[in-house]
């Protein structure tokens, strides 16, 4: 079997995704790395954010071409992934295999599966709510993007390195590359994944519990179209 590598960008701790990422199945060997330190200086500006959150996945395409390793699975530290997801986006057999999840700081919560991507905009497939249910658990073709649950393989890292890309941070550049190169990217809509968060968002809940607002998992849901979204808000 392969041998991958588990690369987490670390800047929280949340119990239930660093649960889920140590029972992730894989027969092979499978490293994990929790990259912890170097981060971005509190109050610094989005554009300094993006080129040290660029830098930290450098540093996990380093250590996976050093190691030797087959493939890298990113996995952001707010995930919740499912055991399976390593298994599921490897059988995909794409150069680049993404889990599903939902931007958290987005209103509407758009899914991370996107059907079209250029330079300055794209097009998620929750865009699409009718055609998101009818491939509800299937692997699709998309042009991106995130980082959160995204496994890469060795070949596309020899070639590309991760970069900034305008005003977006280095999912963005990853995904223009890859359309560049003919790398194929996928999504599988099994592989359903949570996306944590404490950050205060007037759509979800709009009562505020102190500064952050309450604890919670954004799910991709397309059974909630029926009350205008493709969500669901688990509170803890």
């Amino acid at each position: 079997m392969p041998d991958v590598l588990v690369y987490v960008p670390m800047l929280r701790l949340y119990g239930r995704a660093l649960q889920s990422i140590l029972r992730l199945e894989w027969p092979g060997r499978l490293d994990i790395v929790f990259d912890k330190g170097n981060d971005a200086l509190p109050g610094c500006d989005k554009q300094e954010r993006f080129k040290v959150v660029t830098a930290k996945y450098n540093h996990g395409r380093d250590l996976v071409l050093a190691g030797g390793y087959d493939a890298m699975l990113c996995v952001e530290d707010d995930m919740i992934v499912p055991p399976d997801t390593l298994l599921k986006l490897w059988g995909t057999e794409a150069d680049i295999a993404y889990g599903l999840y939902c931007w958290r700081n987005q209103s509407f919560h758009k899914w991370s599966a996107y059907v079209e991507l250029s330079d300055k905009s794209g097009t998620s497939l929750s865009d699409q709510p009718e055609l998101a249910r009818r491939l509800w658990g299937q692997v699709v073709e998309v042009q991106g993007i995130g980082n959160g649950c995204t496994l890469i393989r060795r070949h596309v890292l020899e070639q590309l390195p991760f970069r900034k890309h305008g005003v977006a941070c280095c999912d963005w550049g990853l995904a223009l590359d890859a359309q560049e190169h003919g790398f194929r990217q996928v999504c599988d809509l099994g592989v359903v994944c949570g996306h944590m968060t404490m950050e205060i968002d007037q759509t979800t809940f709009p009562i505020q519990y102190g500064v952050m607002g309450p604890p919670r998992i954004i799910w991709p849901d397309p059974d909630e179209e029926r009350i205008g979204r493709m969500y669901r808000v688990e509170y803890i």
